[in-house]
């Protein structure tokens, strides 16, 4: 299958039956409006800055963020998975995206992910998650961080992934600077961290 059809694929699955529900949902566009909100008032976008998000999914947060740091800084996206990266990679050039991410399909556990160091760090939604191993996954984040950087951490509540979080700080030096709750919609209570190394 080409690229092109294999891109026209995946904007249908983005409203196909398994996903079109959950992502025209209010609890879907709140989760993001509130996660974008946060990195726009949270993080000055300054010259220069590098922006690395762990786990690209759909490619949304990673086209946001982009945007946002047009004209004053780049985005690298790292994902494991092989198609994601090829059709994100695509999607972004088609579409005409004016600061795409430059795409990393590695592993977050490769020692050589990459010799660049970051400013900011974003590990959102089930990410972590799907990395299997949550305290390794966090080392990997910070691995990758500049000295004073930042990890922004976003994650459903479901998984009590924020007691592990605070649990896993206490055996570092790394500082919790904001921990904001979300619970508009009970059913997918979400938390933001902003930790610095």
């Amino acid at each position: 299958m080409n690229m092109d059809d294999r891109l026209f694929n995946y904007y249908l699955e983005l409203k196909s039956p398994e996903a079109g529900e959950w992502n025209s949902s209010p609890e879907c566009i709140h989760t993001e409006l509130i996660t974008r909100d946060y990195v726009r008032r949270e993080f000055p976008v300054t010259d220069g800055i590098k922006v690395c998000n762990v786990g690209i999914g759909t490619g949304d947060w990673d086209d946001y963020l982009g945007y946002w740091l047009k004209g004053k800084g780049n985005l690298t996206s790292i994902d494991i998975n092989k198609d994601i990266c090829d059709i994100f990679a695509y999607r972004q050039q088609r579409e005409g995206h004016p600061n795409p991410s430059k795409v990393l399909c590695k592993s977050i556990f490769d020692k050589e992910i990459t010799n660049e160091k970051f400013d900011i760090v974003t590990l959102i939604g089930s990410a972590i998650h799907e990395s299997g191993d949550f305290e390794r996954c966090l080392d990997s984040c910070f691995d990758l961080l500049n000295t004073g950087g930042f990890l922004m951490f976003m994650a459903n509540l479901k998984y009590s992934l924020l007691e592990r979080l605070e649990e896993y700080l206490t055996s570092t030096n790394f500082q919790l600077e904001q921990k904001n709750l979300f619970e508009a919609y009970p059913e997918y209570a979400f938390f933001i961290c902003k930790i610095k190394k």
